[in-house]
């Protein structure tokens, strides 16, 4: 049996004051859970951290966030290297950067 899957994924910076919104749809040989991280050609993916079945799509609905890290040097990871990251994984969306409230 397969399962589809329609990740979400939040990519926010560091100081959560912006944020990047993507998607994936897959199909899982089991069915989704919470703490699941995919493998990707970069690395794992930050976790699962809720899933949803969708009667109307006959589908799972799975959201990862991620946050922008900041590096011992005082560099970072910016929302544009994640964003560029999450694409070359396959991730389609985050056509904008969007400012969240305070």
């Amino acid at each position: 049996m397969s399962y589809s899957v329609q990740f979400t994924l939040a990519i926010r910076s560091f100081d959560k004051k912006r944020a990047a919104f993507l998607s994936k749809k897959l199909t899982l040989p089991f069915v989704p859970f919470v703490g699941l991280s995919l493998v990707e050609p970069s690395g794992n993916s930050e976790p699962v951290v809720s899933v949803a079945w969708s009667d109307e799509s006959q589908s799972f609905h799975c959201h990862i966030d991620a946050i922008q890290a900041e590096m011992p040097s005082g560099c970072e990871l910016d929302l544009d290297y994640m964003i560029e990251s999450a694409r070359d994984n396959g991730w389609e969306g985050a056509a904008k950067i969007y400012q969240l409230a305070a």
